[in-house]
């Protein structure tokens, strides 16, 4: 099904595209209908770029998947909403094979889907989505607060013991086979703090400060 939409001006390039469109054996309807099957043919001039009639029909026809297709009546800028679109230019010579090529590619079986486009009701429909989340994010913060400060709800400390336990052999494991063991490679510890990796050299040198400071004897 297939809705031609204009402005009185535009009639007469509206009465044509009907005509030739019927010709060709395609069905019109005089109402924009639900469902990614109907297609809208849009005539666009400077008058129909103002037109709330026209706006609204092209809003609907995004909203609803639908394809949509530009025929410029008088040279005027295609509406933002569709200006990704390729456009008929009637404005100087009307090309009925044009159309015809143009409807037949969009209503075939292998036509693309319709680009997604943001639309005003789109876009409150986001709006409303990020204001829930932000509400469920505040009150999952307030009953988080409540639990800790109110109730004393603490992460388990058993488990934590226990990352914190594995984390501290790992890193002793991985230290201490560079830790020096005699006076000799007590000697040779800046070289092997030199040749270590570069992320354990700190752990190295706080290891072998602190390992120094335990066995010097108190004054």
């Amino acid at each position: 099904m297939i809705t031609v939409v204009s402005v009185p001006g535009d009639a007469d390039v509206a009465a044509r595209l009907r005509q030739d469109l019927q010709a060709a054996g395609y069905r019109l309807s005089d109402a924009l209908a639900a469902g990614v099957d109907n297609l809208l043919l849009v005539v666009l001039s400077p008058a129909a770029n103002t037109d709330p009639h026209v706006e609204q029909a092209i809003i609907t026809a995004l909203d609803n998947g639908q394809h949509i297709i530009p025929v410029l009546a008088k040279p005027a800028p295609v509406p933002k909403l569709i200006d990704h679109l390729a456009v008929l230019d009637f404005s100087t010579r009307y090309d009925a094979d044009a159309l015809r090529s143009y409807v037949a590619a969009l209503s075939g079986p292998d036509a693309h889907r319709p680009l997604k486009v943001i639309t005003p009701r789109v876009r409150q429909a986001n709006r409303r989505a990020g204001l829930w989340l932000g509400a469920l994010a505040l009150l999952w913060l307030i009953i988080g607060l409540v639990l800790v400060g109110v109730f004393r709800v603490q992460a388990p400390l058993e488990e934590f013991n226990t990352v914190d336990t594995l984390e501290a052999a790992t890193i002793q494991a991985a230290v201490g086979r560079n830790l020096p063991h005699s006076t000799q490679e007590a000697e040779n510890f800046p070289l092997t703090i030199q040749a270590a990796p570069t992320a354990q050299r700190p752990l190295l040198i706080a290891t072998g400060t602190a390992l120094v400071a335990t066995r010097e004897p108190r004054r």
